[in-house]
């Protein structure tokens, strides 16, 4: 059941999801086209920033430069929280557009 706002109007933000980071406006919910476009991008953006991550903590293990390789690995371990979080959204948005599946 959709809210509606004081002057009787749907609220914007149930007929588009959840705002998405990085762009604006009416269509930028996690159920618009805009917005799953943005998520696939960010979810993009995770996994290759992952991957140079963890070839940059090879690479300060191997000069056994240990504090550099922990900082490197914990920027890795947020990159795969932003690719959850995005693949959570992507998922949520196309399973809320309202049927129950009956």
């Amino acid at each position: 059941m959709a809210t509606t706002t004081q002057d009787g109007r749907e609220d914007p933000a149930e007929l588009h999801g959840r705002q998405v980071w990085g762009i604006g406006g009416p269509n930028s919910g996690s159920r618009s086209h805009d917005g799953r476009s943005a998520l696939k991008l960010h979810r993009g953006i995770s996994v290759i920033a992952f991957l140079l991550c963890v070839l940059v903590v090879v690479v300060f293990l191997l000069d056994h430069v240990l504090a550099a390789a922990i900082v490197f690995a914990v920027i890795a371990l947020g990159c795969v929280g932003i690719f959850a979080y995005c693949t959570v959204q992507l998922r949520g948005g196309s399973s809320e557009d309202g049927s129950d599946g009956e």
